[in-house]
Parts: structure tokens; sequence; C-alpha cells
């Protein structure tokens, strides 16, 4: 019987250890909220109504900003930004704050342990479709304080609402949160490790008291970037043309990849060596492909049991890094999580790179897991 109990109890840990996933202590954290206000009819022409001269928002923006900031004191939240630009809004980490601003995107680079700001960013002379209100978490303990956090900025919306004399319903909430690291840190020397299970957002805040509605979405995958230096490149040496080069170089690394991510069972899955920025969303009416300008919008059905398998590449450019991109479906998470998923992602990019040459000890290979979740907020009784 001792030997039976002793067998069972093995297989116990060792399955419980295939959902647990050993992040390098100095991994980076982030956590934003996106609080999205289409403009309708009635605010366009409080707009108007507003302006000073034809086509001057100045003053419509600095009553809505000036007003919000003034919340976000009284809410305590410290780092904020309201946001009338239409572009696509991206946060990471950095060690000196600075705001990006391209032709489609605003990247905001910050510490969460450090940085704090307050900020309104729009075009006076342009009347945008939507408002959105931008709160980055601070602290450096943020998956443990998610939850207050997303709380937080739910109780401001009320307010925030009687202001713009809106219904809180008319606010859509996006909550992001990334962990990023190097799979090779530990072969660095990074020896430190934290437990994670990842799981599930909705589940891991209805642990901490925090119910969200039935209706929320939520979306789970991870990014990795592969740098294309000359040893990759060399391989190919023999080719005289660049563009057929580059594209031997991409089918090759796309080869490995999706013959990796099989053995892994890993079936929703793209390579991108474009340097397009991709913008995953769950696309339940069958997955897409959509390039527009510096991005390109990536939906995927986890519906088709039969996988998603995209290569974008462009032959005659050569790109500086490859980003694999691997999508988590229904069946990547059980009750402990998505920890499974993630060994699966860790272990199929670690084969990748052995595959192609890339060396543990000297090459970064950055993978970053998000999670999203998305609601509209239930009218208050």
């Amino acid at each position: 019987m001792l030997t039976q109990y002793s067998s069972r109890s093995s297989l116990t840990r060792k399955h419980s250890a295939v959902h647990k996933v050993y992040v390098p202590a100095s991994a980076r954290q982030n956590q934003y909220l996106l609080v999205v206000l289409k403009l309708d009819e009635a605010m366009s022409n409080m707009a108007r109504q507003m302006n000073k001269a034809d086509g001057d928002y100045d003053g419509f923006y600095r009553f809505i900003g000036n007003g919000f900031l003034s919340l976000c004191r009284q809410q305590q939240l410290n780092n904020v930004s309201f946001i009338a630009r239409d572009k696509l809004v991206r946060v990471r980490y950095a060690e000196e704050p600075q705001m990006i601003e391209t032709q489609q995107q605003l990247l905001f680079f910050y510490n969460p342990a450090r940085h704090s700001g307050v900020r309104s960013i729009y075009d006076p002379n342009q009347l945008c479709d939507k408002l959105e209100f931008l709160f980055l978490a601070t602290g450096d303990a943020l998956r443990n304080q998610a939850s207050s956090f997303h709380r937080q900025v739910v109780e401001l919306l009320p307010k925030l609402a009687e202001r713009l004399n809106v219904t809180v319903s008319q606010f859509k909430l996006k909550d992001h949160q990334h962990l990023t690291y190097d799979i090779f840190s530990a072969a660095k020397g990074d020896k430190a490790t934290r437990t994670h299970g990842f799981r599930h957002l909705s589940e891991r805040y209805r642990q901490q008291s925090m119910l969200l509605p039935a209706t929320a979405n939520s979306q789970t995958f991870a990014i990795a970037r592969l740098p294309v230096d000359n040893r990759i490149l060399a391989q190919f040496d023999s080719v005289p043309q660049a563009e057929e080069r580059y594209n031997l170089v991409y089918t090759r690394i796309s080869e490995v990849f999706f013959a990796a991510a099989r053995q892994f069972n890993l079936k929703h899955l793209a390579i991108i060596a474009n340097g397009k920025i991709p913008v995953v969303r769950a696309a339940s009416d069958g997955s897409y492909i959509r390039p527009e300008g510096e991005l390109l919008h990536l939906g995927f059905d986890t519906a088709n049991t039969g996988g998603d398998y995209v290569s974008q590449w462009h032959n005659q450019r050569l790109a500086d890094s490859v980003q694999l991109v691997f999508y988590a479906a229904d069946t990547d998470i059980n009750r402990k999580g998505y920890g499974r998923f993630v060994n699966q992602v860790s272990d199929c990019l670690k084969m990748v790179c052995r595959e192609l040459g890339y060396q543990n000890q000297r090459d970064a290979v950055m993978m970053r897991f998000y999670q999203h979740l998305s609601y509209s907020l239930p009218e208050r009784s």
C-alpha cells in the first residue's frame, strides 16, 4: 500500500508541475486599462457648440481632459492620459518614461515602480470618433494588485459619465496585462524565479472578491521575437540574390516553427517578418489577415480545430526580428489556468532556437504573455 500511495503522490506532483510556470524574477510586468467612449450625436453636437471657431475643438477637449484629470486626482490614480487621436494605444515597460506617436499608434513607455504622470493628447483641429481614457498601473506588485486597480478605475466611471452627460453603459473597458521575459535568462545567470499558474483573469478576480459581467470577453496569447542576425543569414550565403536569400531565411524559420508547434499541439499560430505590428483578436466568424499601414490585424478562430497557420513576410526586405504568435484556444486552459499552455510555448520556442542555432548564453529571445479582457459596463440600477 505504501508503494502505491507514493507512486500516486509522485504522479500528482508531476501533473501539478505541468501547470506551474517558473518565470524569471526579473520578468517585467505591465497592466493598463483603456476605457473607450464612442462619440454619439449628442457629444458631437456638444463639441461643435463649444467651438470658438469652425474646426477648433480645443475647448471641448480641454473640458473633458481637465474634468477627467481632476476625477483621477480624487481617486488617487497617478498615471493617466486623456486621448482623442483615434490611434492604436500600446504600452510597454521602459526605464525612461516617454510617449511616441506614429501615423497609427501611440506608444507609452514607463516603469510601473517609478513613474507617474498626467497628460492630454488630442488634435484641436480634428473631431475624433472616440474618446479614450488610459490608466497605467503603478507599484511593484502589479499582479497582486490587479483587481484593486481594476476596481478603482470602475469606481471612477460613474462620476466621469455624469460629467460627460452619458450613461455608464456607453463605456467599454479593456484590461490589458503583460508579462515579458527572456526565455534564456537562466543561461545568462538570472537564476531567481517566481512560480505562476497564469489563471484566467476572471477567475483571478473572482478569488479576490471581484465579479465581472457575464458578457466579459477575454483572450490570451503570446508573442516572441527572434533576432535575425548574420549567423542566420550565413546559412544561405551560397544564394547570390538578396531577395531569394531573405525568402529562404523566412521559409526556413517558418518550417521549423510550425513543425515544433505541432509537437506541442499548438495550433493557432502566426509568423511575421515584415516589420508590421500584430493586432491580435478573437474571430468567431472566421479567421482573417488584414494589413493596414503599420499594423497587421490578425483574427484567430479557435473553433477551427484544424488550426490557423499564418505566414506574413516581405521577400525583398530584411526584418531585424521575426515575431512568432501563439494564440490560446479554449482547450489550452483548464481549471488551473494557462500554465500548461505557457510551458508548451516556451518549450516550442527553445526547440525552434536549437534548430536555428541560437545561443542560450548570448541571444535574447523575448516572450511576452498577454491576457486581455473587455466588456461594456452594465447600467447602474
